[in-house]
């Protein structure tokens, strides 16, 4: 009995240990200030099952520290990562969006948003800076 708890420590330091680098690895993501805020607002679409209003839009490029207006990016192009419904009420993920999406949180972690310094992202004069989150 004595060796299959001593046994079982063993596996348990070797899976905490294993644990703790996995960990380590997926914070240490290091991105351009831009990067982070040209997906920042499209991780918070898609969190709201991938789609929100122009003013939820609005909220969030003021959050990440940018205007309003500079979110036109989004809506044009050949690929648009965002495009108004029907109605015009809310503003949905497109193919191109709900894929650039994924790709940042499989990169970084699907919550690497919640991990990011907002204090520098938010800041809008930090556009050029890289950042480790």
């Amino acid at each position: 009995m004595q060796s299959v708890l001593e046994e079982l420590k063993a596996i348990e330091a070797r899976v905490s240990a294993l644990i703790r680098r996995m960990e380590a690895e997926q914070k240490a993501a290091t991105a351009t200030v831009g990067e982070i805020r040209r997906l920042a607002i499209l991780e918070e679409v898609y969190r709201k099952a991938g789609r929100a209003t122009p003013e939820d839009i609005s909220g969030y490029a003021i959050k990440y520290g940018k205007t309003p207006s500079s979110c036109a990016g989004y809506y044009s192009g050949k690929s648009p990562s965002l495009a108004a419904s029907e109605d015009r009420e809310f503003r949905l993920l497109t193919e191109t969006g709900n894929r650039l999406v994924l790709e940042a949180r499989e990169k970084w972690g699907k919550d690497w948003l919640d991990r990011i310094p907002l204090d520098i992202v938010g800041n809008s004069e930090t556009i050029g800076a890289e950042v480790s989150f």
